[in-house]
């Protein structure tokens, strides 16, 4: 094929610039696979350059085959480029990968998914880094149902257990309220009793700090600090925090009216969120 008919071709393959298409191309006397070496060598180097530029757009994707679900988060540097069918596709065919790939430990570590960022990041001309994957299969007789905000960019996964329900439809319902309600709300834990110590204890030190500051004894400083960790774990625990339509009643309190109705205990398994 003529020079510029390869071109038009790498265009299509790569994504890349019309000077840079015929550059490779030239410099590989007109070699269609080592041109597209040669642009990916130089999308590498591109990318390394990029490496250190924060991400603090992208995309968050969920998929499911109606038992297992994934969720996958793809960062990029611009609100822009997130929105690009490109980005998307590859945040897509990453939780689809992870959707059939239940097996990997680590799928931040994982060669494949590096390479499919390797392959397609070039085109984008920004830092794309992958956040992280969650791959959930429901446990017997439980429910799962995803959350995704109008944004894309936070998203959640959560389970219920309702041994005995039947009404599956309005426990993934349930379900469904409870994941928004923890993309909405910023959760952090189902429970207080989940909260790990470290944290605790910087929410105490913290505390400790401030009220000395504001020159306060140590006698009233420790009677103070369990009423601060309880306020704490009210706004960060899903069970102590208000429900969304009604800032009265806590998730635990819902959970029990719709227990109750249902004739089954429904509980928060886990979740997880971007």
């Amino acid at each position: 094929m003529s020079l510029a008919e390869n071109i038009k071709i790498l265009r299509e393959k790569t994504g890349a610039g019309l000077m840079a298409c015929k550059k490779a191309l030239e410099e590989n006397n007109n070699d269609m696979e080592q041109a597209i070496v040669a642009l990916r060598k130089k999308g590498l180097a591109d990318m390394a350059k990029r490496a250190d530029r924060a991400t603090k757009e992208g995309r968050v994707s969920v998929k499911t085959d109606g038992k297992r679900f994934a969720m996958a988060y793809l960062g990029c540097e611009t609100d822009f480029v997130a929105k690009t069918p490109d980005f998307i596709a590859l945040a897509d065919a990453i939780a689809d990968y992870v959707l059939q790939h239940p097996e990997i430990a680590d799928y931040t570590a994982d060669e494949h998914i590096k390479e499919m960022i390797v392959e397609k990041a070039p085109k984008f001309g920004e830092n794309t880094t992958f956040k992280g994957a969650y791959n959930w299969v429901a446990a017997e007789g439980n429910v799962i149902a995803s959350y995704v905000h109008s944004d894309n960019k936070k998203a959640s996964l959560l389970e219920l257990s309702a041994a005995g329900c039947t009404n599956t439809e309005k426990l993934h319902e349930i379900a469904r309220g409870l994941a928004m309600h923890t993309v909405g709300m910023q959760t952090m834990w189902v429970d207080a009793k989940d909260i790990p110590q470290a944290d605790i204890d910087r929410e105490l030190d913290i505390y400790r700090t401030q009220a000395k500051n504001e020159g306060k004894p140590e006698e009233m400083i420790a009677k103070m600090l369990p009423g601060k960790i309880k306020k704490f774990a009210k706004e960060t625990c899903l069970l102590e925090q208000p429900t969304i339509k009604d800032n009265k009643k806590t998730v635990a309190d819902y959970l029990a009216e719709e227990s109750k109705a249902l004739g089954c205990e429904i509980k928060v398994v886990r979740f997880v969120r971007f």
